[in-house]
């Protein structure tokens, strides 16, 4: 498994060095040469699965990648050697972005390196996957933390407003009941009152109308303006 895997390794390095060398190397074009060289191939073992997933993790991330190595390589990214280049691509790639750890990483690609390029370019390559890879882990871990944060900022701001809210129904409640009490005499109600001979429609004010309501209301038995029960069986006892 180790060995196929370290193979797929160098066939994504093939792609992604190849794609550099033809001026091609941007997601689209990386992807198309990914899908070219998937069925043709000089390789004595094509491209597999395993390699397709580095191919397409460099693919996916390469601005990213790229802005790493410029970030922590004090050469740049330009000035770099096209296979050292490629190798940090792939290596960044899985760090990164696929959790390989960095002791493995730096393993496995040191090999490549010192079968395929400089033995100089070993340490230089090896910082970089340490720096670069332990600042983007720890600024990841760091992203849950001011989520959390601004979701309880979000949910305080939230609670806040739902406060805020009530406060203004319970003012509207209170005003739609001060302004039900102020309205008791409708047109409809004046218009009665007024053909059971309490006065003209115009004269009669909310304080009459409420004044005959709470009259009527008296009149009708079992009822009491306090609102408890009469004691009817008491009034009986009297009787």
């Amino acid at each position: 498994m180790a060995r196929h895997l370290e193979t797929q390794r160098r066939r994504a390095l093939d792609i992604v060095f190849e794609a550099e060398q033809k001026d091609i190397l941007v997601p689209g074009l990386l992807k198309e040469l990914l899908a070219e060289r998937q069925v043709l191939s000089t390789a004595q073992v094509p491209i597999q699965p395993a390699g397709v997933r580095l191919v397409e993790l460099v693919s996916n991330h390469l601005y990213e990648i790229d802005e790493l190595i410029e970030q922590y390589s004090k050469w740049g990214l330009r000035r770099l050697a096209a296979l050292d280049r490629a190798i940090l691509r792939l290596g960044l790639a899985e760090i990164c972005f696929d959790n390989l750890e960095i002791g493995v990483a730096v393993k496995e690609y040191s090999a490549i390196v010192r079968e395929l390029g400089d033995e100089r370019s070993v340490g230089f390559i090896t910082a970089i996957f340490n720096r670069a890879g332990k600042e983007h882990r720890a600024a990841a871990q760091a992203k849950p933390d001011q989520d959390v944060t601004a979701t309880e900022s979000t949910t305080q701001a939230s609670g806040q407003s739902d406060s805020e809210h009530a406060r203004v129904s319970e003012a509207d409640n209170v005003r739609v009941s001060d302004s039900d009490d102020e309205g008791f005499a409708t047109d409809a109600v004046r218009s009665d009152l007024a053909a059971s001979g309490v006065g003209d429609e115009g004269s009669i004010t909310d304080k009459t109308a409420q004044a005959v309501a709470d009259e009527h209301f008296r009149e009708q038995p079992g009822h009491s303006l306090s609102g408890e029960t009469p004691d009817i069986a008491g009034k009986e006892t009297d009787k």
